[in-house]
């Protein structure tokens, strides 16, 4: 998919009301780290088809990358200049855009978080896949595709981040419920992408002979980890993981991976609109939204509707 790539606060701006909004339109402005993301354009999908289902306009921006957190700021406040009705916003830095998140609260403006919230007590609503749920998916199709026996080993993802922290949480959780007898051997909390994932995987190979499984916080860490096991003729350690990229989605097909567990990301963005109308419009706001995850399968993985996953190929925002 093609990237976006922003240089000004001008030319992020993708699609805009610039005319002044009908009365019984509501302006939201949405506010996303990236949108060279495939993640976030499939967010920004949800949005797009929900805001011509309220009939609202919107006024999208993306800082450029998730280290912009200056950018993101300067744009919010651009949005608290022009108004806006209400505010979707995809932190670049939860911590770093709170100030000026609570500001726009200040003047009038509700603010929806999405996946990765702004670090304020002051939203609207919030708006996030279950990756609690996420984990436990995994502990169920790892445990049944190992016989519910033996090692596996955890590419837990980056500590302190919601997201990893909570799909580690759900494996584990749930895999001392379903499969007792499965010792967890190892866990990395540093390999975080996957080069660094194979190298990780290398040194486990070499220090558990006898493993049977791994669990992976995300496809692109699988990627790694499957790479090393061909390598060392390791084919039959079973492998699982989260997402669903297209990387993902042809492992699947080749039974490189026993399973994936997916969050509907276009859903949120669906979710996320709604309860920005609702918030603009004085109506029935919901605190927390959270969509379910979904389990795929090289069985499943031909026939699962993706509609409310991954925006089309062809979508543009």
């Amino acid at each position: 998919m093609k990237l976006f790539r922003a240089a000004s606060l001008a030319a992020l701006l993708l699609s805009t009301a610039c005319a002044p909004a009908l009365a019984a339109e509501p302006v939201i402005g949405v506010s996303v780290p990236n949108l060279g993301s495939s993640f976030w354009i499939s967010v920004l999908y949800g949005v797009d088809t929900a805001a011509k289902a309220d009939q609202a306009k919107l006024v999208t921006l993306s800082a450029g990358g998730d280290a912009n957190s200056s950018q993101q700021i300067s744009q919010i406040q651009d949005l608290i200049q022009r108004k806006v009705d209400a505010i979707i916003v995809g932190a670049t830095n939860g911590d770093a855009v709170k100030a000026i998140v609570e500001r726009a609260v200040a003047a009038g403006i509700p603010v929806v978080g999405i996946s990765s919230p702004p670090n304020t007590d002051k939203l609207a609503a919030m708006v996030s896949a279950d990756h609690y749920d996420m984990g436990k998916l995994q502990a169920e199709c790892l445990a049944k595709a190992i016989g519910g026996k033996g090692e596996v080993a955890m590419m837990a993802g980056p500590s302190g981040q919601a997201w990893s922290d909570l799909r580690a949480q759900g494996f584990k959780d749930t895999l001392a419920k379903v499969a007792p007898n499965v010792k967890i051997v190892a866990e990395s909390r540093l390999a975080d992408n996957r080069n660094a994932a194979l190298t990780t995987a290398d040194d486990w190979i070499q220090r558990f002979p006898d493993l049977s499984g791994v669990y992976s916080a995300t496809d692109d860490m699988a990627a790694g980890v499957v790479s090393a096991l061909k390598s060392a003729g390791k084919g039959s350690v079973k492998v699982s993981a989260s997402n669903l990229s297209p990387t993902a989605q042809q492992m699947l097909k080749d039974g490189d991976l026993a399973c994936t567990s997916i969050q509907q990301i276009v859903a949120q963005g669906r979710a996320a609109l709604d309860q920005a109308v609702a918030a603009a419009t004085k109506g029935k706001v919901e605190a927390k939204v959270v969509t379910p995850a979904v389990l795929v399968t090289p069985d499943n993985v031909g026939s699962i509707d993706l509609s409310l996953v991954v925006a089309p190929a062809d979508y543009r925002p």
